[in-house]
């Protein structure tokens, strides 16, 4: 590679790479097989003439096609700086949706177009398992991806398992036929009849790739922890410091089940502050390599589906032996933060400690405080004068991330009211307050602290890290806000990264205030885990991690067991270094796929409940803004978060044409135009709960 990477010539011959190499005749084998592999691997492009070179100077790009079910798709590439590339439908040559593969660019782009390639080699297959329901032709058996993105129907060579036409099944595939013919596979489970509840959980889960019941191994490790009356004995052999006489609260959701995360607060001498942010200690019972551990990383996080979770550990850890439940003895790693009045960070320290939870309080009960001083009724013992003074602390903390350029996007979150089958009762916006943000400014501040503290000490470290937006996503943000009228776009010829924190701040208040946060939302790119310190644009930090969630995140399990062993006599060891700078990097990219699976079947979920929610109000008309303008029809967002589609079709009182560069549809007779960010009320005229999509129509009354 670096022989390729620096020669004049862009490909090589085999036997030119030879020659430059010094290998013997009889070492060209092996340089094939090696040729061979790194071509696999997409590493290097072999051309038609049989040469070989590096996909970036030969114009090639590799990553993973994202289909669409029109036909076209779109390549991630691997690399994370580089921008997406457009595939026509005739240049997919026969990659299907989750594959990875090598693409040769066609054209560059520019402005709010994509670059366009087309797919040259298929490096790997996304998945040898689809889901689909199982039809019949004559004697032969098929079966229709439920994925349209996947394209062509599996035919099926044999075992049957007793299955029927019509019903839900996995197949594996075992051959991906070349041009027209249809990929063969085999059938490896039955899933059941759709509409049934059962049917429909499991094709959920295995459509998202959930994990079901933790494995035998698993259960096993579970039965030979410590029980939680051991606590007390383990913090004495340890010499963990002893914090039960510090006044401690949780702050949480009332349904909430395992605390990861307690604070405390003492006022010092001449106004400041100290805060305690006290988080499960998980590590000391998940030990690195053992079952649970390995379980805990396969899974990456927990995920939190509207009438489910699914844990990324067992009950017996995540609701019992780490959570800190309020009068009951606990392990923590504790961080003291010393603060100034006005909230300046003087000092810190941190330590495995030894802790006992005063109160378990709700955000409702804070809430309610907070905004009119009065306790819970008939509770002497309230925390008020406490609250008070962290709100007070979380308030300067907020001001002071403010002012050096947060971006506060607060994207409004749906709140469902369930009953106590399931069933959805009300969708509605959750509003956050100020509880809610008193727990987020006390545990930003915390994951700051270490982040900084390990970047330091040059110490190793998984961050969380999120890019400055490229300047191409500037543009075209700017462009859409030009659509909508929006005048700081007007002001300004080029959009910075620093001009998005001033187009939050102007649009609150106004109509298209939630689209336009949505709007920067996508201009941005995804937050992730990296073992490079990066920083984190959205949060404005220059370093951050994440350390307060063990029970839920494997990267904050991983930063405690970091934690700790850098505070232990004599630090990381050299060898246990190499180690941590081999498999670190790894683990991180692991965890972030893991969290991007996880944030796909939660909104997954939440689509389905909506649905099944608005099944109820078929006919009923609803304010709604247009959020989406598409060539097949414009997606409209209600007051409540739910969102569904007015297709074009529905458009009957004149013929309309998508206008890409304006973002509107227009008629053609008539010259009415709907765009992007304009009111509209709508009708609701179908739903399809089993996939989650809602279709309305214009209101007319």
């Amino acid at each position: 590679m670096q022989l390729l990477s620096g020669h004049r010539q862009r490909s090589l011959t085999l036997q030119q790479l030879s020659g430059a190499l010094g290998l013997r005749k009889e070492e060209r084998t092996t340089l094939l097989e090696q040729l061979q592999l790194m071509q696999a691997d997409g590493l290097l492009v072999k051309t038609e003439r049989g040469r070989y070179g590096l996909p970036r100077r030969l114009n090639c790009i590799t990553g993973v096609l994202e289909g669409n079910r029109r036909g076209y798709a779109f390549l991630r590439p691997d690399s994370k700086k580089e921008e997406d590339v457009f595939i026509k439908p005739g240049r997919i040559n026969g990659a299907v949706h989750g594959d990875r593969v090598l693409v040769r660019l066609l054209s560059s782009g520019g402005g709010r177009r994509s670059r366009e390639g087309e797919v040259v080699t298929i490096l790997s297959r996304g998945s040898e398992r689809l889901l689909g329901t199982l039809e019949r032709r004559g004697k032969k058996y098929y079966v229709v991806p439920d994925d349209r993105r996947l394209g062509r129907a599996v035919n099926l060579s044999h075992g049957l398992k007793g299955a029927r036409r019509g019903e839900k099944v996995m197949v594996k595939v075992d051959s991906w036929q070349k041009g027209n013919q249809p990929p063969r596979g085999h059938l490896v489970e039955r899933i059941g009849m759709p509409g049934v509840p059962h049917t429909e959980q499991l094709l959920f889960d295995r459509r998202h790739e959930l994990p079901g019941e933790f494995p035998p191994q698993v259960l096993k490790e579970l039965d030979s922890l410590p029980p939680a009356e051991a606590i007390g004995l383990i913090a004495s052999e340890e010499k963990r410091v002893d914090l039960r006489n510090l006044f401690m609260v949780t702050i949480d959701g009332e349904e909430a089940k395992d605390f990861d995360d307690a604070v405390s607060l003492e006022m010092l001498p001449e106004g400041g502050f100290r805060l305690g942010v006290h988080i499960a200690d998980v590590s000391h019972y998940v030990r690195e390599g053992k079952a649970i551990d390995r379980e805990a990383l396969k899974r990456g996080t927990s995920t939190y589906l509207v009438d489910r979770t699914v844990h990324m550990l067992p009950p017996l850890l995540s609701e019992n032996l780490c959570s800190l439940k309020a009068g009951e003895d606990r392990l923590a790693v504790s961080v003291l933060i010393d603060l100034s009045a006005t909230g300046e960070l003087q000092q810190y320290r941190f330590f495995p400690a030894l802790v006992r939870v005063a109160r378990r309080l709700t955000y409702p009960q804070v809430e309610a405080y907070l905004a009119g001083g009065v306790a819970p009724a008939g509770d002497q013992s309230f925390p008020g004068e406490i609250l008070g003074q962290m709100d007070r602390l979380a308030v300067q903390l907020r001001q002071r991330r403010l002012q050096r350029g947060v971006l506060d996007l607060d994207i409004p979150e749906p709140q469902f009211v369930l009953d106590d089958a399931g069933k959805v009762l009300r969708v509605e916006r959750r509003q956050l307050g100020r509880s809610e943000s008193l727990i987020e400014e006390f545990m930003i501040l915390a994951n700051e602290v270490i982040a900084a503290h390990f970047a330091r000490e040059q110490l190793p470290l998984i961050y969380r890290v999120h890019a400055v937006p490229a300047e191409e996503k500037l543009t075209a943000l700017r462009e859409t806000l030009l659509l909508l009228g929006d005048p700081t776009a007007a002001e300004l010829r080029r959009f910075k990264p620093h001009h998005l924190k001033m187009l939050l701040e102007r649009s609150r208040g106004r109509v298209t205030e939630n689209l336009i946060r949505n709007l920067v939302l996508r201009s941005l790119p995804q937050a992730r885990y990296t073992t490079v310190n990066e920083g984190h644009f959205g949060l404005a930090s220059r370093c951050y991690c994440h350390f307060t969630a063990p029970i839920r995140r494997y990267p904050d399990l991983v930063v405690h067991r970091l934690l700790k062993e850098s505070l232990e006599p004599g630090g990381f060891s050299e060898g246990r270094l190499i180690m941590l700078q081999s498999r670190l990097p790894a683990i991180a990219e692991h965890v972030s796929e893991r969290e991007r699976a996880a944030m796909e079947a939660e909104r997954a979920s939440e689509d389905l409940k909506k649905a099944e929610y608005m099944e109820n109000k078929l006919g009923e008309v609803f304010p709604g803004i247009i959020n989406g303008v598409t060539n097949f029809g414009l997606f409209v967002e209600l007051e409540n978060t739910v969102e569904g589609m007015i297709p074009l079709s529905e458009l009957t009182d004149d013929y309309y044409v998508y206008q890409e560069r304006s973002a509107a549809v227009v008629g053609e007779r008539t010259r009415k135009t709907y765009r992007l960010g304009d009111p509209i009320r709508i009708k609701v005229i179908r739903v399809d709960s089993a996939a989650g999509k809602i279709t309305f129509t214009l209101d007319q009354g």
